[in-house]
């Protein structure tokens, strides 16, 4: 059975249009999409390039030829220019002569061979193959940042066909030895190349709108449990990691430890220089306290000025030394904040032990971190209070309520 070359033609024409108008549509309802309506856009390009094939049967065959070579180098331009601007900031970007110079040696060779049907074809034909593979290296996407998920894999799988096609046509014509088919090319090739490349742009828009709903979905994750202002882990998302470890610590019998930070003074700072300047003070120290903490430790915003670090297997001894540390790191050279120099020094309470059996176990080991800070803050600040292991308490409820201060002393010590 022979398919009729124009009866397809008019059939991929309409297929593109409405995948690009879907893909535009979803592009022009949200603006975090990044890179979205340059795929839309390449796709317009791709649809247009099947009625310009179209245009050798009514006799156009010089400009079908230049029209068709143009939109079809365009669209895989667009394509790859959509996945780096997706990608951007995640993984490296090649220089733009990679993704350009293909594009302009295929038109320079639809020009120069407009009447050599033959080795137009080769050439045009490896050209592609050649921005197919640019197109595949980004998405692959070299260094990127985090795991390959689903919608990627689809794009790659994609692409990883479109090359084969385009290969296999270039060593096709490398072969062929009759070239009196109707457009010059053998039908069957074409028809081939067309059904190949129609699969590939819905396997890729499938999968490229996949990496966009993915990436929005990491990111609200990462909206959910860290905090906007730090980066850090908010108190929510850090309760939630510490059950895991309290379970783990239990199981191993090995000591938990926590470290209740809190920068002394900060209200001085907000009314002496803003609030604008506070926030890029509090910047400063959740990244000097991060960077004296190990991979396996987790550092949370408790609120306002307080911070809450998680130590797995870590005794109080070795627990106290990594607070000295950050004590040290935040108090021995100040802040600088738009030129401004802040001196700034925090006070940090200790707690770490075997974690008990009982569901109040996070709060207490957390009230008794928090006891230890009050104490810190009580003795004059800018040291680290180091407070006994926990003890089963006969009313543990008491040791946790008002979050954290004994009855009777909340609130006497600010800052």
């Amino acid at each position: 059975m022979t398919l009729h070359l124009p009866t397809l033609l008019v059939a991929l024409t309409l297929a593109s249009g409405v995948l690009a108008s879907a893909v535009l549509a979803v592009a022009w309802g949200s603006r975090r999409y990044k890179g979205l309506s340059l795929w839309g856009l390449g796709l317009v390009l791709n649809a247009l390039s099947y009625p310009a094939f179209g245009l050798r049967d009514a006799g156009w065959l010089s400009l079908s030829i230049l029209l068709t070579n143009a939109l079809t180098a365009l669209s895989l331009v667009i394509h790859t220019l959509a996945l780096m601007a997706f990608q951007r900031g995640r993984s490296r970007s090649p220089p733009p002569w990679v993704v350009w110079v293909p594009a302009a040696l295929n038109m320079l060779a639809a020009v120069a061979l407009l009447h050599d049907d033959r080795w137009r074809n080769v050439l045009v034909a490896g050209l592609q193959a050649m921005m197919a593979l640019v197109l595949l290296s980004q998405a692959w996407a070299p260094g990127l940042h985090g795991r390959r998920l689903t919608g990627r894999w689809v794009v790659i799988a994609g692409t990883s066909t479109l090359c084969a096609t385009m290969v296999l046509r270039t060593l096709f014509m490398l072969e062929a030895s009759e070239w009196d088919a109707q457009f010059n090319v053998p039908t069957q090739v074409q028809v081939a190349t067309y059904f190949a490349i129609l699969g590939v742009l819905l396997l890729n828009s499938m999968g490229y709108v996949l990496m966009q709903m993915e990436h929005a979905v990491g990111q609200q994750h990462e909206l959910a449990s860290h905090d906007r202002l730090t980066g850090l882990y908010n108190r929510l998302a850090l309760m939630e990691l510490m059950e895991h470890h309290l379970a783990l610590a239990r199981r191993r019998r090995s000591p938990l430890a926590l470290l209740m930070l809190d920068i002394d003074h900060f209200k001085v700072v907000n009314d002496q220089h803003g609030h604008l300047v506070g926030d890029e003070v509090l910047r400063q120290v959740a990244q000097r306290a991060q960077a004296r903490l190990r991979g396996a430790d987790l550092l949370a915003r408790f609120g306002g000025e307080e911070f809450l670090a998680l130590l797995p297997a870590t005794t109080a001894e070795g627990a106290q030394a990594v607070a000295e540390g950050i004590r040290r790191a935040v108090g021995e050279q100040p802040m600088v904040v738009n030129g401004v120099s802040i001196p700034v020094t925090i006070s940090i309470g200790v707690h770490a032990a075997v974690p008990t059996e009982g569901p109040t176990a996070a709060e207490a080991m957390i009230a008794l971190s928090d006891q230890a800070l009050y104490d810190a803050k009580h003795q004059g600040r800018n040291r680290v209070v180091v407070v006994p292991e926990y003890k089963q308490s006969s009313e543990p409820s008491a040791q946790v309520e008002g979050v954290n201060r004994p009855s009777g002393q909340s609130g006497q010590v600010q800052g």
